[in-house]
């Protein structure tokens, strides 16, 4: 112990933050894609193999050795396209992907409002606000937009003769990213028979995300509010309000949260690099 003691220097402790800032900031490039969700699982495989190196498991160890070899192909193959986002995203200014605008009270105004109204006039319609996950692989099969919020943008959008009406609009940093975009239906079978696709569709994406679904229903002239693949029927104007404030503040504080620790990051790195002057 007093050995490790005597070996430990400023460069030690520069090595060791080097590393710490290298491993923070690939969780937030991860962070908003599937391999962030997999990252628990991930963690009980590594946590097997070593378990079975240690306690005399002969079979079990096997299997890990057999399955550990192929790990880093089938890590590949299952992620590869957030792979490309998390590459392509390594050149950009900041890793953290901003909430402040998103839950700003005039965009939840004008989605509020426009739901209202798609409601009294019977235009079905699905609004999806990108929360942690981000949306990008089906942003970019729609319809590329990149607009401010606005009741009449999504009155036009979703307008039956329209050509994109029958997508969805993905709203993305306080803005509508693309419409027309085709989200994953649910495989879930236990559902109300009287829910066609634009139900599945907002349960599925709430399901493989943690996406905010405003739906309207032409059928039944009212508004859905599905998150985490439940759907709240029946909402007034004055509850979506409500409920989009509170499910959007809990993201911001993330996002405070993460950029706080990100600056206090950054600030140790400089200090380092700088040799200890402050800046």
């Amino acid at each position: 112990m007093f050995e490790i003691l005597e070996q430990f220097n400023i460069w030690a402790a520069v090595d060791i933050l080097i590393i710490a800032f290298i491993i923070y900031h690939i969780l937030l490039l991860i962070r908003g894609t599937r391999a962030a969700q997999m990252l628990t699982g991930i963690l009980i495989v590594i946590a097997t193999f070593l378990l079975s190196s240690i306690v005399p498991l002969t079979t079990l160890n096997w299997v890990m050795n057999k399955f550990y070899s192929s790990f880093i192909i089938i890590i590949i193959i299952l992620f590869q396209d957030d792979i490309r986002h998390v590459l392509s995203r390594m050149g950009k200014k900041s890793f953290i992907q901003g909430s402040d605008n998103l839950s700003s009270s005039q965009i939840l105004d004008e989605i509020t409002r426009a739901a209202a109204a798609l409601a009294t006039k019977r235009i079905g319609a699905l609004i999806v606000l990108e929360r942690n996950i981000i949306l990008s692989r089906y942003v970019e099969v729609g319809t590329l937009l990149d607009a401010r919020v606005s009741k009449e943008l999504l009155l036009s959008l979703f307008h039956p003769s329209s050509p994109v009406h029958d997508g969805a609009a993905i709203i993305q940093r306080g803005r509508i990213s693309a419409a027309g975009c085709f989200l994953p239906l649910t495989r879930d079978e236990n559902l109300d028979p009287n829910w066609g696709t634009r139900h599945r569709a907002a349960i599925g994406i709430s399901q493989e995300t943690d996406a905010i679904v405003v739906l309207v229903s032409e059928e039944g002239a009212s508004i859905s509010l599905v998150v985490d693949g439940k759907v709240s029927r029946r909402m007034d104007p004055k509850d979506l309000r409500k409920s989009l404030t509170e499910l959007l503040a809990e993201v911001k504080d993330l996002g405070d949260r993460s950029g706080s620790l990100e600056a206090k990051a950054g600030n140790l790195f400089r200090f380092f690099k700088t040799g200890g002057d402050k800046p």
